[in-house]
């Protein structure tokens, strides 16, 4: 291509084409994943919603396999919690204050144990005697949602079992934690009235962040915003003689 008429290239050196490369090929790189992680999310929202438009399921599946499949499922689980086994997942937030999810172990009436999130405490209510009205024992019938996702990153740190502090659902270790042969698959309790308020369940609203088509939008900007400085910084007017 040549350059418009009244400039000339003035050609770059190889460590500035280096560099460039270098740039571009990351800028680029950087929509090309915010496109895939577009196409994921709204593939997992989809998934939501489909999932919520059905009518719950009658009882818990019959194998884990089963289970593993019903992501964000609605089910109806009828069994009884084991309160002395609770688990505590920090940090959570609610209405943007800081608490807990406590996650307890429910024996299904078949014997199998499901480990349920009943909700959010906040950090003054993280011991269950300052919230026994709340420790509802006996026969209970409970709606659920299935959760399959991963609730871990690379920067997810290791759960405490001496504390019992977790930070994702680390069932391995929770089984060891427990001594109950806890489900592989987990589930969040939905619109419980529980006595007291706490732990305060979910409404099964999942309300996902889907900012990334402006991610892509603002990575591919800068590449072609580097590219056109790239090319002007290099153009140089030809200068008349008399």
């Amino acid at each position: 291509m040549k350059p418009p008429a009244g400039y000339l290239w003035n050609p770059p050196s190889p460590l500035t084409w280096a560099i460039f490369a270098l740039a571009m090929l990351s800028l680029i790189g950087l929509g090309v994943w915010q496109i895939n992680r577009l196409e994921w999310k709204e593939g997992l929202i989809a998934e939501i919603e489909a999932a919520n438009a059905r009518a719950p399921r009658d009882g818990w599946p019959a194998t884990p396999e089963e289970a593993a499949t019903l992501g964000w499922r609605r089910v109806q689980v009828a069994g009884e919690f084991l309160h002395d086994k609770e688990l505590h997942l920090a940090a959570r937030y609610y209405h943007s204050q800081l608490g807990y999810h406590i996650l307890t172990p429910f024996r299904l009436e078949d014997g199998r144990v499901l480990l349920l999130n009943r909700g959010w405490v906040p950090v003054e209510g993280k011991d269950p005697a300052l919230r026994a009205q709340g420790q509802v024992s006996g026969p209970l019938s409970l709606l659920v949602q299935v959760r399959t996702d991963n609730d871990r990153n690379y920067f997810t740190p290791e759960g405490d079992a001496a504390k019992n502090i977790w930070f994702w659902r680390d069932i391995p270790r929770m089984r060891e934690a427990t001594g109950l042969p806890l489900e592989p698959v987990t589930a969040d309790v939905l619109h419980a009235n529980v006595p007291g308020g706490y732990p305060a369940s979910s409404d099964g609203e999942i309300r996902l962040r889907n900012d990334h088509l402006g991610y892509v939008i603002t990575w591919f900007s800068l590449a072609i915003a580097a590219a056109v400085m790239f090319v002007l910084y290099h153009l140089r007017p030809i200068k008349e003689t008399a």
